[in-house]
């Protein structure tokens, strides 16, 4: 973020009932130590305090210019240009788009702005003391940056195709999100944890979409890049961040209930609007983006192999909407032996497939037949964590080929597999 913007800190307020009116006679704003003097008394909207505009924008060095014909604020701080409207839950910052938290209003015929929205944009640090109902502005002394946050590093996304989250992977403006959030898209908006929304240029600069995973550049260079885990651990507590139904900055909770190098299982439920989401641990380390889900379980992509994505490519955001993918053979096929004497099957995930076939043949370049599966009496197989499927440990030395089938025709096949005999 901005140098000035270290300097802010969050208001949080923790009531168990939140009634304004009541509330509001009780709120005071100390400015430097000093009772900031308001000619109407501070309400509370949306969990957000308000104060009178020249109240608090003119102590803190702002020209205050009232435009009556739409009803907007126009503040101007050295190089801060800061315009806000009555009852618009959008403001603008430097031409930037802000979404507030609670929008200014008129109260008795006085101008009142959303406290933390000024302060943040002001270089100032800003507390709040329970006990005494006090919202404490410091401008002066030691201004402490504010912890870091995981919130922060995980955007809101909406495209002219559907809505999505992202991950804040570097302070340069680096963004993982999953493939399908991007995918035909040609517009985007990016709207950060503090509310500001970008429209500027994007840039995908990385795609793996058979695994479902995109890199975005945009021109910024003040992001709170996530903290990445070292290891994950199957059975830890985590927790996911994301806008499930377009909610910004969503937490769920939940454990790790399996995880391979592909692919995390995990139990904290996400949602259409997740996709590109965090998974944080316990440490509030990142670790993987959330991808996909079904009736049962909720998946997410581990964050080494989004990191590992190459970041070789330089597609305008707009072009993305003739950009043609076609899914291939399924990658890092793996087997294992297990309990019941069979051998059982793991693949990375190929996104977009429709389903696939299992082949067999008793020699490697023999005659491949495809294996039916029982359950659904057909020779389509779904993938399915952690094994889509199991065959028995055969008497001699067998080959297993699978296939990927997209519109109902095989658009890849892996290289024959040997499994040994018993």
């Amino acid at each position: 973020m901005k140098k000035h913007f270290f300097y802010a800190f969050f208001l949080l307020f923790c009531f168990a009932v939140y009634t304004p009116t009541a509330f509001a006679q009780n709120i005071s704003v100390l400015l430097d130590n000093q009772p900031l003097h308001c000619r109407e008394t501070p309400i509370l909207e949306n969990n957000r305090v308000l104060v009178p505009m020249r109240d608090i924008m003119e102590p803190l060095g702002y020209q205050v210019i009232w435009n009556e014909t739409d009803q907007s604020i126009l503040a101007k701080k050295n190089t801060t240009d800061m315009t806000l409207t009555l009852d618009t839950t959008y403001a603008s910052v430097n031409n930037q788009m802000v979404v507030l938290d609670a929008p200014p209003q008129n109260v008795n015929g006085v101008t009142m702005v959303p406290l933390r929205f000024v302060s943040k944009y002001s270089g100032a640090a800003v507390a709040w003391q329970a006990d005494t109902k006090t919202v404490c502005i410091q401008t002066k002394g030691d201004l402490t940056p504010a912890p870091y946050n995981p919130s922060d590093s995980v955007v809101y996304i909406q495209t002219n195709k559907l809505q999505g989250s992202g991950i804040v992977l570097s302070q340069n403006g680096l963004i993982a999100t999953n493939y399908h959030v991007v995918e035909k898209a040609s517009t985007m908006q990016i709207v950060f944890q503090d509310g500001v929304v970008y429209q500027g240029n994007i840039t995908v600069v990385g795609l793996d979409p058979q695994a479902d995973i995109a890199l975005l550049q945009i021109q910024r260079k003040d992001l709170s890049p996530v903290k990445i885990a070292k290891n994950i651990q199957n059975g830890e507590s985590v927790y996911t961040i994301g806008a499930p139904n377009g909610k910004r900055n969503t937490k769920t909770t939940g454990v790790v209930s399996g995880y391979q190098t592909d692919m995390i299982a995990m139990t904290a439920p996400i949602q259409h609007g997740s996709s590109g989401g965090g998974l944080f641990n316990a440490k509030n380390e990142l670790l993987g983006m959330c991808t996909a889900y079904n009736k049962e379980q909720y998946f997410a992509i581990p964050i080494a192999k989004i990191v590992s994505v190459p970041k070789n490519k330089l597609i305008p955001l707009q072009n993305m909407k003739d950009y043609i993918y076609q899914p291939s053979a399924p990658h890092n096929i793996k087997y294992q032996k297990n309990e019941k004497g069979q051998y059982v099957f793991s693949w990375e995930p190929v996104y977009g497939v429709d389903y696939y076939y299992i082949y067999v043949a008793n020699e490697k370049n023999g005659t491949y037949q495809p294996i039916t599966n029982t359950v659904l009496n057909s020779q389509k197989w779904y993938w399915n964590f952690p094994h889509p499927f199991g065959i028995p440990v055969p008497k001699k030395p067998i080959y297993i080929k699978i296939a990927s089938v997209y519109q109902d025709e095989v658009c890849g096949i892996s290289e024959p597999i040997l499994l040994p005999a018993a």
